[in-house]
């Protein structure tokens, strides 16, 4: 079924500051109950309402973005009008895209119509004083975020959160190949590659990734969950 829920709320639905007692109805037997429940308890993810979590929904880009983001420990910017894409300050998201744009951590693909210039600040003489990097384009932040998307931005974000002291080589020759591997967009296929050798996301039972489908709002809180006791156990 699908919802339709307010900007602030979209905003506030899946990273709430501070925790409660879980009551989800839907939640029950489900899957991801045990992450869910803690995750609600760590004040990290919340429900619709009191009694209702609705595991089966869909993620947007966005609201990804800002879990992934804090799960990792990136802080936001405030954005800069012109260089957020076709986000606004009045967007909620705006300074998790800015952020994310600044450090280059936003892949090409997940922008329509991508394009880049430099631009430059120059002085009386004519002469460039400056310059920097400005992206144009659409995230499309209210967009389902597909499960290759999801993991492609975990992979992004959990390396970029990484020092020189604690970054570490990623095995990856365990990894055993996705059943519909080939179906992986070719720009995604390293980051979910590696984002299975660090545990984060895994296949069905028949071992599909099924990557273009739309991660849920279980799948989501439990590759949230694994990032936050990866960064736990450094």
């Amino acid at each position: 079924m699908k919802r339709t829920i307010t900007i602030m709320f979209a905003a506030a639905m899946l990273t709430m500051s501070s925790a409660y007692a879980v009551n989800f109805e839907d939640t029950k037997g489900h899957w991801a109950e045990q992450t869910i429940n803690e995750l609600v308890e760590r004040g990290v993810v919340n429900g619709y309402t009191d009694t209702e979590f609705a595991p089966e929904d869909e993620v947007t880009r966005a609201q990804y973005l800002k879990m992934i983001m804090e799960a990792t420990g990136v802080k936001p910017t405030p954005c800069r009008a012109g260089e957020c894409l076709e986000a606004t300050a009045s967007d909620w998201y705006a300074p998790y895209l800015q952020k994310a744009l600044d450090c280059a951590l936003i892949p090409d693909s997940m922008i329509a119509g991508y394009k880049q210039n430099v631009e430059y600040v120059v002085d009386d003489t004519g002469k460039a004083t400056s310059s920097k990097l400005v992206y144009s384009g659409a995230f499309n932040g209210d967009l389902p975020i597909s499960r290759e998307e999801m993991a492609v931005l975990t992979q992004y974000f959990y390396q970029y959160s990484r020092t020189v002291l604690t970054n570490e080589d990623i095995d990856t020759s365990e990894v055993k190949p996705f059943k519909d591997e080939d179906s992986i967009s070719d720009w995604a296929i390293t980051s979910v590659v590696m984002a299975a050798a660090e545990g984060f996301i895994e296949g069905s039972d028949d071992n599909s990734f099924n990557p273009k489908d739309a991660t849920t709002r279980a799948e989501a809180a439990t590759v949230i969950m694994r990032v936050i006791s990866k960064q736990e156990e450094k």
